[in-house]
Formats: C-alpha cells, structure tokens, sequence
C-alpha cells in the first residue's frame, strides 16, 4: 500500500496482459472509511493494512468487473457491500446497498452515475479532499487518459455523454482502478480528454 495524502491509501499490481496497473483505494476521514475496487493484496499490502489499524466502514465496487479481492476484506471486516442498483443483477455476490447518482456515502463520498462501459458504472466524488474517484468509465495507462476498448463498453453511444458531467466537479486529482492516478492538475487533464471526446 502507498499513501498519497491524509487518509488516501492505494495498493494494486500490475496486469501484464493489459500493460497497466489494476488498483485499489482506501479512503479515510470524518464519517468513516470507504474501501473502493479492492484488488488482491500481497503480504506486504497486508501488513501496512494492518498497520494501518483502519476498518472498512462501506466497500464501494463502481462496476461489475471490479470484485476483485473483496473476499479478503470481508473475512476480516463484515461491512456493507455497495454498487450502482443497475450492476447488481450482473454479480454473485451479496449487495447489502443499492446505489444511486447522488447518493452519499461514508466519508463524504458522493455517487456519480457514469453509464455507458455497464449500466451501472459509477464514479465517486469526495469533495472535501477535491477528489474524484473513477472505475472503468476512463483508464489511464502511464498517467495518460483513454476510454477502454470500444469492444469492451455496453454502450460505446452514452459514456462520452456521461462523461461530460465531470465538467461539473472541482477536483484536484483523479484515482483510477485501471492505470496510474493524476495526481495534479487533474481537472485540466480531464478537461483536455473530455475534448477529444467531442
């Protein structure tokens, strides 16, 4: 696990067939601890984990895809599981809390409805920290924004649309499960992709 700023933690590896990291995020502050996307943790992430002495208040899984290593925190920490009402039908696991856009959640954290890769992708918006928190309605393989294969979205038509209300939202930085996270000036990074979209 890495720390980026007060209470943001990240953890992941690298997926050798895409060429880019799959990661995580552990989001700590007034109102309780988020955990986001959780890939599998080696034996080092878990013990900075557990160093960390954070427990789980919510898990947040923004899409279908991103199960990932849930299983390992839910053994050590029975909290609520959370997605998008539209993504529910389309995973095996227990959903205790049926999201939707504008929902707010622990920490802070407010849902931001993104459709167009599934139904029910979502984004996270914690705007005390000015950050926004994004699952596969854009990557960013070596810090450079893109839109997953064409081949891979449910409806290729509706992300740039769903996209666009980014605009909306004042962030510094930008986390993302797939690919390396923006760390500054991540609003105008956003910005510039977002024209290439229209």
């Amino acid at each position: 696990m890495i720390r980026l700023s007060d209470g943001v933690y990240t953890w992941g590896y690298f997926n050798t067939e895409k060429k880019y990291n799959f990661n995580g995020f552990l989001l700590s502050g007034p109102g309780g601890t988020v955990v986001v996307d959780p890939p599998t943790l080696s034996r080092d992430d878990e013990a900075y984990y557990e160093q960390l002495g954070l427990r789980p208040d919510l898990f947040v899984i923004t899409n279908r895809n991103h199960v990932r290593g849930l299983d390992w925190f839910l053994k050590g920490t029975p909290a609520p599981v959370a997605m998008h009402a539209d993504e529910v039908g389309q995973v095996d696991i227990k959903v205790d809390r049926k999201l939707k856009d504008g929902d707010v959640l622990a920490c802070g954290l407010e849902v931001v409805h993104l459709p167009g890769k599934s139904p029910g992708e979502i984004g996270l918006y914690w705007r005390q920290r000015r950050i926004l928190v994004i699952g596969d309605a854009m990557i960013a393989p070596g810090g450079v924004l893109k839109l997953i294969p064409a081949a891979k979205l449910d409806d290729p038509g509706r992300l740039p649309s769903s996209l666009r209300r980014l605009r909306d939202f004042d962030f510094d930085m930008v986390l993302l499960a797939d690919g390396d996270p923006l760390l500054f000036d991540a609003r105008a990074a956003v910005h510039g992709f977002l024209l290439t979209l229209d």
